[in-house]
């Protein structure tokens, strides 16, 4: 089980060399993303991206955001020191652990928790 971060989904939805093999490596897994990570999509989605950004949401699982997730955040935004985490990277970070989910992300800076298991594309 993979849960995808959205510079994942932009990069392949920009068309970026090596993004879609990325997503094709996790197609015959159950693929999810967060619902935070929905909603930066679709915010930054361009008017001619939107039918093939919509068809990649759908392909994906979302998961919405709980009290559960929201108090396992707020843990991880106080353990974490000398690194000035985001709220949306804190919440998806949350949403992996707690699904014990594969994070693919090309931004593994962005969640410097240690639970965290990580899929890195170097593309």
């Amino acid at each position: 089980m993979a849960l995808f971060d959205t510079d994942v989904l932009i990069d392949h939805l920009r068309g970026k060399e090596g993004a879609r093999e990325i997503l094709l490596k996790f197609k015959n897994e159950k693929n999810y993303c967060s619902v935070i990570t929905s909603g930066e999509v679709l915010f930054g989605m361009r008017e001619e991206e939107k039918e093939k950004t919509f068809a990649l949401l759908n392909s994906l699982e979302e998961i919405s955001v709980d009290k559960e997730i929201i108090r396992l955040a707020h843990e991880i935004k106080n353990k974490v020191k000398g690194y000035q985490l985001q709220l949306y990277d804190c919440i998806i970070s949350a949403t992996a652990l707690k699904f014990n989910q594969v994070l693919v992300t090309c931004n593994a800076k962005h969640y410097p928790d240690k639970r965290i298991k990580f899929f890195v594309p170097n593309y």
